[in-house]
């Protein structure tokens, strides 16, 4: 998987100067996919072939399986959007804030999954002041 560069890391360079592209190994990765390519062996050539002979076409292949990924994801993000803005909605406005500023700078495209995802953090933050609490230990203790 290639380490991607900041946006504005790589935008100033002109193509002539920009970094050759780095890699991480992950041995333990490598291993399954060298067993997978064994195993489908016609896939792997076809997909080698792709890419030598079609670079655009291996392009949208690995987009169209990104895209895919996450349209799976945004149709649960869909099942959970009503409830997310229920949660937001019944919150001071300070939480909101918070929400919203974490919410800054997000590409339309994702803004739904984003705040979802902010939404869960900021449940995940209310719980976690209820455990710590020392009013719900003292409760739980005397009942």
């Amino acid at each position: 998987m290639a380490i991607r560069p900041k946006p504005n890391e790589t935008a100033s360079l002109p193509p002539e100067k920009e970094s050759p592209l780095q890699f991480r190994n992950n041995p333990e990765v490598q291993k399954r996919l060298d067993a997978y390519k064994v195993a489908n062996a016609n896939d792997a050539a076809y997909y080698t072939r792709v890419v030598q002979e079609a670079p655009g076409r291996a392009v949208d292949m690995l987009l169209y399986k990104d895209m895919q990924r996450h349209e799976a994801d945004m149709r649960l993000i869909e099942k959970q959007l009503p409830q997310a803005k229920a949660f937001y909605d019944a919150q001071s406005p300070e939480v909101k804030s918070r929400i919203d500023q974490r919410l800054e700078g997000v590409q339309p495209y994702y803004k739904d999954k984003a705040f979802v995802g902010e939404v869960l953090r900021e449940m995940n933050r209310k719980n976690r002041q209820i455990l710590t609490s020392p009013k719900a230990g003292m409760a739980m203790a005397g009942g």
